[in-house]
């Protein structure tokens, strides 16, 4: 499978456990907020074997591993990894855009992966502005359903800028994502699940849109009125810094 960059073993990216992160290049999004730009394209393959390897050497330490991206669901080979990951006695964690169901069924019905945070990229009518594309409401929806199969899983949405009419760019606001708490919701019939609140980091030269470089964080106020209002939909709701 393609590795396109590895981040040594943390306690952030697998939520209880020491894990080790593997991204994945290549992506079928646009999001003009990704911080994971140079992943997208062209970028280096560094192949599989030197991080399987890598795994052998912290296997006293790490307990998981995050796969990400870069979108993990369009690398042919990944179920083959996993199961080498699994064969390690790992837990694994898949950090998807819900682009993909029919690999996120495949995964589900062979036991593959423990941990399976989507992103919810606002409410459904900005998905083309947000996701940078056009065309993957359905299969994000038929994601949202499958997700809440797997043993352990998450919502998240980044209150990133959003590029609207006119050029204009603004944060995704209360009614915009207490909408995007609805439709997650409305797709899986309950509002029984842990969704995270994320807050948009500029980045220079890292960011795909580059007009976002230069945007600020997003407010704390902002984050804590768009909780509050999220809270009366998804009651498990939390703002992740």
């Amino acid at each position: 499978m393609k590795i396109g960059a590895v981040l040594g073993f943390n306690l952030i990216d697998y939520p209880g456990r020491i894990a080790a992160v593997a991204f994945t290049p290549g992506c079928n999004y646009l999001c003009p907020h990704c911080h994971a730009a140079p992943l997208l394209a062209d970028a280096k393959d560094i192949g599989d074997q030197g991080f399987l390897a890598y795994l052998e050497t912290v296997k006293e330490w790490v307990t998981g591993v995050v796969i990400c991206g870069g979108e993990p669901t369009l690398q042919p080979d990944l179920i083959p990894f996993i199961e080498q990951v699994r064969a390690r006695d790992l837990a694994v964690k898949l950090d998807t855009n819900g682009s993909n169901p029919e690999v996120l069924s495949r995964l589900l019905a062979r036991d593959l992966v423990d941990y399976v945070a989507m992103d919810v990229k606002g409410p459904e009518q900005l998905w083309p502005a947000t996701a940078g594309i056009d065309g993957h409401q359905a299969a994000m929806l038929e994601s949202m359903k499958l997700v809440v199969r797997f043993p352990i899983y998450e919502f998240r949405t980044t209150v990133a800028p959003v590029l609207r009419a006119n050029d204009a760019i603004s944060f995704l606001t209360v009614p915009e994502m207490a909408a995007a708490a609805r439709l997650i919701i409305s797709a899986t019939g309950s509002p029984d699940h842990k969704y995270y609140i994320q807050k948009f980091i500029p980045r220079k030269d890292g960011l795909l849109d580059k007009r976002l470089e230069t945007f600020p964080e997003t407010p704390i106020q902002l984050l804590q009125d768009i909780h509050k209002e999220v809270l009366k939909h998804l009651p498990n709701t939390q703002v992740r810094g």
